[in-house]
């Protein structure tokens, strides 16, 4: 606790009474904007940033040219690497300006230094562990409840977008900027819906990615559901460490909704060519989401549709997988 004393901003623990702490997030943003220098300057850059849309075969994408997010497009997920850097999100390695909200006792609140959006936050733990998701889903669930429907709260897998795999971190970006989240939203999308336990199950159609959504009011039924499926995916993977995946999660009319990015890979191949054949575009779950962030003003120019559904298709993990993952551990299949 000593170490990270100077880094607290301020706390919330969830007291009621207490402010609340979408409040506290918005303050805190207002507050490092203003004594902060280079997070004053990445949200001036944000005035810069470019974006269009894409019409893909049934669904849409915004492309969006930021520069400021060159480094996380780039950053090295190699094992070597990350071992011979210092965590950039361990407490003594915060830039001096830097605070945070000290949440549940367990984690900082941070501002992100690089944002996507006008308002975008790291929740990092205060130790240095792993970032995995099974052993902190319960956390992953109060964090969405605590900020309430004007956020979304977002994981990376250490293997599919996470820039800091060896610390454990969730983000936090406002509601309604991603697609994908209105177009969940469309009924004649979905597909296979099933309930399991009180949790209700299913995909959707025509979105160019395959993904699995969850959606329920009881957090443990929730939990054991998805711990079920991750288990079911591992099973069908012949795999023990945790399978590639993107979530995002919401809470609507008081019960929660998240999106299962299921993964076949990090990076499209196109990632790794070299000269004008390379598309500098790394797909976590924002771009998952459906915004495609690309820090190379070539590749936001030059990207269609047509490129977009290929990179899904390539980094996507196959539909039936997913469903033999589902029936495996849940009784059902999607259809």
């Amino acid at each position: 606790m000593r170490r990270i004393a100077n880094k607290i901003y301020a706390a919330f623990d969830g007291r009621e009474g207490l402010r609340t702490l979408s409040g506290l997030c918005a303050q805190l943003i207002a507050g490092q904007r203003k004594s902060w220098p280079e997070l004053w300057q990445a949200y001036e850059s944000l005035k810069d940033v470019r974006v269009r849309g894409l019409e893909c075969s049934g669904f849409a994408v915004r492309l969006q040219y930021n520069a400021g997010r060159m480094i996380n497009s780039l950053a090295s997920v190699d094992q070597e690497d990350i071992k011979e850097r210092q965590c950039f999100l361990c407490a003594e390695n915060l830039p001096q300006e830097q605070k945070g909200i000290f949440y549940r006792n367990e984690y900082l609140v941070l501002c992100n230094p690089r944002p996507v959006f006008h308002s975008h936050l790291t929740v990092v733990h205060i130790n240095h562990r792993r970032q995995e998701i099974a052993d902190n889903f319960g956390m992953f669930l109060q964090l969405i409840a605590d900020l309430g429907s004007g956020w979304v709260v977002l994981y990376n897998g250490p293997q599919c977008g996470a820039s800091a795999p060896d610390h454990l971190h969730f983000q936090v970006v406002p509601s309604g900027q991603m697609p994908i989240e209105k177009e969940i939203g469309d009924g004649a999308k979905r597909t296979g819906i099933t309930e399991v336990n009180a949790v209700k199950l299913y995909g959707a159609k025509n979105l160019g990615r395959g993904i699995i959504v969850l959606e329920g009011s009881d957090p443990v039924a929730l939990g054991n559901v998805f711990i079920k499926f991750q288990g079911g995916l591992q099973k069908v993977l012949r795999m023990d460490e945790e399978p590639m995946m993107n979530v995002a999660g919401f809470n609507e009319g008081g019960a929660w909704r998240l999106i299962v990015f299921p993964r076949a890979k990090h990076r499209p191949d196109a990632f790794f060519r070299e000269g004008d054949e390379r598309i500098v575009v790394s797909p976590a779950v924002i771009e998952m989401g459906g915004v495609i962030v690309t820090p190379m003003e070539r590749d936001f120019e030059r990207l269609d549709a047509k490129a977009v559904e290929a990179i899904y298709r390539e980094v996507s993990l196959d539909a039936a997988i997913v469903d033999d993952a589902i029936a495996n551990q849940c009784n059902t299949g999607l259809k």
